[in-house]
């Protein structure tokens, strides 16, 4: 391993998928939520690069103009393949189809999950915050709701579009209409000046990168 980088799971399948594709030794990647990411970099934990949310690089106090963008993510529902897909464009279809759904998975938002933490805010607004609970299977992170609904286990579960796209038995039913939609920027930093950083920051600009977020259902965003 060279070099540690902190990776948020919304970019979790993208460096994956691409990481034969950095030169040299392969970093270490450790990921988490975005909030987590941030009180870990706060509290001096050794890593080269971070790639969280924009709201979370403000916390470090890192510069817009030294960000490299990784683009946007909506937050929506996977449906696990062969559920029904009810519709989720307005604010009464979404609720019907909460309402209707035998169980559902969500990030815990007291681990600084941006899905988990939207969706408890939009079941309050809803007025159904305890028949979701009644039906939850919380989890640490977004990315482990999508495999639990991949594996069968829910019907629907909160993520990030990006970490729903692509992966198995699950397809992406649609992100939160107005006035519940939630769409979270993201960008990469370093957290110090090393060879190391500068070599994954150039991985995370290069055109293969870039196509692979695009892929996954990032929306691109001005620097």
């Amino acid at each position: 391993m060279s070099g540690v980088f902190l990776c948020a799971g919304a970019v979790k399948s993208a460096a994956e998928h691409l990481l034969h594709t950095l030169p040299g030794a392969p970093p270490e990647i450790r990921y988490g939520t975005a909030g987590a990411l941030r009180d870990r970099a706060l509290a001096g934990e050794a890593a080269d690069v971070i790639v969280t949310s924009d709201e979370a690089l403000a916390k470090l106090a890192i510069a817009p103009g030294s960000r490299v963008p990784m683009g946007a993510a909506v937050t929506g529902l996977a449906v696990r393949d062969g559920a029904p897909r009810r519709p989720i464009a307005t604010e009464a279809a979404l609720r019907e189809a909460l309402l209707a759904a035998q169980n559902i998975a969500w990030a815990d938002p007291a681990r600084g999950a941006t899905g988990g933490r939207h969706f408890e805010k939009v079941i309050r607004a809803l007025g159904i915050e305890a028949e979701m609970r009644a039906k939850a299977l919380i989890v640490p992170f977004g990315v482990e709701a999508v495999a639990a609904c991949g594996r069968g286990e829910v019907e629907l579960a909160v993520s990030q579009a990006t970490e729903i796209i692509g992966q198995p038995g699950v397809a992406l039913l649609g992100a939160f209409p107005p006035p519940h939609a939630l769409s979270t920027t993201y960008a990469g930093a370093a957290l110090r000046e090393t060879a190391d950083a500068r070599r994954i920051l150039d991985w995370l600009r290069s055109p293969a990168m870039r196509a692979e977020l695009r892929r996954i259902g990032f929306e691109e965003t001005t620097p």
